[in-house]
């Protein structure tokens, strides 16, 4: 519905954009363009840096042990060592 919505909006279709949208058993990425992306390992990112994060985070999540927000905190501060558009000032929210 989210997609559909975005699409059809008059504003909203022309935003080349996209929203990471994630719960405990689905991870997806809304293109403005309309398509719904599902990951094949749950791994989203978006941006700028996300070549870098999705490398980064996928590495830490096959050869470590860390949680989640482990994985996400140490991909991105990675990210922001390499890509020039990240920034260090991470604030991390975990949803329970």
């Amino acid at each position: 519905a989210l997609s559909r919505e975005w699409r059809t909006d008059r504003v909203l279709r022309r935003l080349d954009s996209m929203i990471a949208a994630v719960d405990r058993d689905h991870s997806l990425m809304l293109a403005g363009t309309g398509e719904v992306i599902q990951p094949s390992d749950g791994i989203v990112a978006i941006g700028s840096g996300s070549g870098f994060a999705l490398a980064a985070a996928r590495a830490l999540h096959k050869e470590t042990q860390l949680s989640a927000r482990e994985i996400v905190q140490r991909a991105l501060e990675i990210t922001a060592d390499i890509c020039i558009y990240t920034n260090n000032q991470l604030r991390i929210e975990v949803l329970e």
